[in-house]
Formats: C-alpha cells, structure tokens, sequence
C-alpha cells in the first residue's frame, strides 16, 4: 500500500469528525454562520492538500523542482500527528468560547440580581 494512501485513510477520520463537529455546531446554533464556513474552509483544504500530495510530488520531481525523498513513514506519523493536534485544538477552542459566553451571561444576570437589589 502506497504511504501516501496510508496517509490520506490515517488522516481522514480526523478531518470527518472536525466537519460533522463543526456542522452540528452550528446547527445547533452554537457558531455562527462565518465561524463554521472558515472552519469547514480550513478542514477541506487540509484534505484536499492530503489528496493533492501525491500527484504534487511528482510534479515537482519531474519539473526536477525538488531532489528529495518520496514520503517516509515518519512523514506519515508526523502529518497524522499535526492534524490531530489540528483537531484537539478546533474542539479547546470551542470549548473555550463557549465557557467564556458561559461566564459572560452569568456576570449579566449577577450584575442585573446585584441592580435590582439597591
């Protein structure tokens, strides 16, 4: 099996459950419209660039653009591992604005209890 294959079938639950994560978001009105367009944006040219990768490669190798290596498995391990921090880092982020929305609706109410007592 082509690593370059191995790549893409390693990689693609990732960017799978990045998409649907972002899509039931904002479904669920947890994003807006423009956070969940960027984010999808960004999630697909991550896969197309793990698609494009092979044919890329040899394009290059034979515009004699480049003299290196074809893709190793510690190539493989380290791009996997770059897109699973990719999505670790999408679903911190969330959660972050979500506490941070948390946190700012519970300062208004208490701001509004502490008002209404004077």
């Amino acid at each position: 099996m082509s690593l370059y294959i191995l790549l893409i079938f390693i990689n693609l639950p990732f960017i799978f459950l990045a998409i649907t994560g972002i899509i039931t978001r904002y479904k669920m009105k947890r994003i807006s419209r423009r956070r969940a367009s960027i984010q999808l944006l960004i999630w697909l040219f991550i896969l197309m660039g793990l698609i494009v990768a092979r044919p890329l490669y040899y394009w290059l190798f034979a515009q004699e653009l480049t003299a290196s290596d074809a893709l190793s498995l510690f190539d493989v391990v380290q791009i996997t591992a770059i897109v699973f921090l990719l999505y670790i880092v999408n679903g911190l982020s969330t959660r972050i604005e979500q506490t941070e929305k948390r946190l700012n609706d519970l300062h208004q109410a208490l701001s509004i209890r502490l008002s209404s007592k004077k």
